[in-house]
């Protein structure tokens, strides 16, 4: 019986380690897919700023969905070709990421943007800040944003 519970507490306690053990590959993958994540929005910030439609076409998937500021659901072709002809193009762009989950193989970006429109953009010389959720999918070993919502919570 001795022999038994101590054999029992044993293989419990080497479970427990094996448990703990993936719980920590876990956190490191997850903490490694976050930098990952961290360094595609701060691409697009500045893909966006630069006006370079390669980044911005490297760095979305060709499904891509966005739900704009303006109130429109538009696919990627349209969304470049607004950024092509300048309707997308800000002065200044600053992004602070409020969180960052994850769902198997989804990142979830929500957080506050603070962006000062130029050229054809409306709103030009104004302030305009937002409230964004970015929605990015690992595929082919990379990170691809597949839907973007933005939604403007005050102009000045």
């Amino acid at each position: 019986m001795k022999l038994t519970k101590i054999l029992f507490i044993g293989v419990l306690a080497l479970f427990l380690s094996f448990s703990m053990m993936g719980c920590k590959n876990e956190t490191v993958k997850e903490s490694s897919a976050e930098e990952q994540i961290r360094k595609m929005e701060q691409l697009q910030v500045q893909g966006i700023l630069d006006q370079d439609s390669t980044i911005i076409k490297r760095i979305v998937a060709s499904g891509l969905v966005v739900n704009a500021p303006s109130n429109t659901v538009v696919g990627l072709d349209m969304a470049m070709k607004a950024f092509r002809q300048g309707y997308i193009n800000y002065s200044s762009y600053e992004q602070q990421i409020d969180t960052i989950k994850f769902v198997e193989d989804i990142g979830i970006v929500m957080g506050l943007e603070i962006v000062k429109p130029t050229g054809l953009t409306g709103n030009v010389g104004k302030t305009e800040k937002r409230r964004f959720t970015d929605i990015w999918m690992h595929r082919n070993k990379q990170w691809q944003m597949i839907a973007r919502q933005a939604t403007n919570i005050s102009i000045e």
